[in-house]
């Protein structure tokens, strides 16, 4: 019964909104290494960062962290690799319901806030 359900799942999902549950997982799992890489170069920005703002002789304010490029890069690493998945759904599917768009914008607008915050509270500290 388990696996009836779980294929009945998957042929909704490919027969109505064209998108392959398969595909939305292999991508899940290949953004992994990217999105920890990620991760990696925006601690050590931020530890770079928190040397220079601590020095209170260059006026240096939280923003100012994007304006370095050791910290662009490895955010723009991380956050493609977070969504690469949901561009998938975005770009192939179709007849996607309005609750998806309600949903993954206000994931993107919230998550984008929260990770704002632990960055600049991380700079700050």
């Amino acid at each position: 019964m388990g696996f009836n359900m779980i294929e009945n799942f998957r042929y909704l999902a490919i027969n109505t909104y064209h998108v392959d549950p398969g595909i939305f997982v292999f991508l899940m799992l290949a953004s992994i290494p990217p999105y920890y890489y990620g991760w990696y170069g925006l601690l050590r920005g931020v530890i770079r960062f928190r040397k220079e703002y601590k020095d209170k002789s260059n006026n240096l304010k939280p923003l100012d962290v994007l304006t370095r490029n050791y910290f662009i890069w490895p955010l723009v690493i991380n956050r493609s690799a977070w969504v690469m998945p949901y561009i998938y759904v975005i770009f192939w599917g179709e007849n996607l319901p309005l609750w998806f768009w309600i949903l993954f914008i206000g994931w993107i607008f919230i998550s984008g806030y929260l990770f704002w915050n632990k960055i600049k509270q991380k700079i700050i500290k």
